[in-house]
């Protein structure tokens, strides 16, 4: 893992979680320890350990600071975070990778591959479901609708005759 990497991930961990101003404080606490604190990138990276473990302690950190105001700031948190979400990738996404945007937005992380299947699946299901019953539709239509329309044509037809000879 690289410093940038481990500053990603950090960052997104927290977006959403913690106010912004808390994100970038806490990221540039992180980037100057990596910078100064140790002799290499990669011994500061192997002292701090795991970024989300981080993350879920200034989380945690966060919410107990707050006491009973805490879903009050994490929701805060996550309304300025879906915002700048869609303010800053609007652009850059387009099609299906912007239902994604929404989704992390929405639910404070990038959708994984499990819930991309259980999203596609649905999709087919629904297809699925529509193409049924439209099939359906169309055998009444065939079966039931067309004949008794031509019936009534004909029976028309015969009348017509028979009325005028």
């Amino acid at each position: 893992m690289v410093k940038k990497e481990f500053l990603d991930i950090l960052r997104e961990s927290l977006a959403g979680n913690v106010p912004a101003s808390e994100v970038e404080e806490n990221i540039r606490y992180y980037k100057d320890y990596i910078e100064n604190e140790a002799e290499s990138e990669e011994e500061a990276l192997k002292q701090l350990g795991d970024p989300h473990l981080i993350a879920r302690t200034i989380i945690d950190g966060f919410k107990a600071s707050k006491g009973p105001m805490a879903d009050f700031y994490t929701e805060q948190a996550r309304n300025e975070y879906s915002s700048s979400v869609f303010d800053d990738d609007a652009d850059s996404s387009e099609g299906s990778d912007n239902i994604e945007y929404k989704y992390k937005a929405e639910f404070g992380h990038k959708m994984k591959w499990y819930e991309k299947l259980v999203l596609i699946l649905f999709a087919i299901g629904i297809i699925s479901l529509v193409l049924f019953i439209g099939r359906i539709a169309l055998a009444i239509v065939f079966r039931i609708v067309i004949p008794v329309i031509l019936l009534f044509i004909i029976i028309k037809f015969i009348t017509d005759y028979f009325r005028r000879g």
